[in-house]
């Protein structure tokens, strides 16, 4: 049993093929700036790890990454997504480990107060 493509079925074959095989422009980096250590913030570091698998939306836009929702050659979205959340999960763990164990104390200011007295100073406070 043969299948018969007509012409525009054909045409459209062809399309969908060579756009999978679409040369990208990648800029090339200077040497100087791979061999220079990154040091990231912790919001920097939370953020690669959240988009690490998953990808954000500009990413996830491409005929291929919509090709993966579909077919799941690099794993399915759920499965990305499950990844990412171990990944953060990992990180976090890490760094409450590390803000544990270290001898200086976290300390953060209070919250502004309106108020320049208490309830218990206040002479009409009744107390129950």
């Amino acid at each position: 049993m043969s299948i018969k493509f007509t012409k525009l079925g054909s045409i459209l074959l062809i399309t969908a093929v060579s756009s999978f095989f679409g040369l990208q422009a990648q800029a090339q980096s200077r040497p100087q700036e791979q061999e220079q250590v990154q040091n990231l913030s912790t919001v920097e570091v939370f953020e690669k790890a959240f988009f690490r698998h998953s990808g954000n939306a500009f990413q996830n836009g491409t005929i291929i990454s919509n090709m993966n929702t579909i077919l799941g050659f690099n794993l399915f979205p759920e499965n990305q997504i499950n990844k990412d959340a171990r990944l953060v999960n990992m990180l976090y763990r890490d760094v409450l480990q590390t803000q544990a164990e270290s001898a200086v104390p976290i300390r953060s200011r209070n919250l502004a107060n309106p108020y320049n007295t208490s309830l218990k100073e206040n002479p009409d406070y009744i107390g129950y």
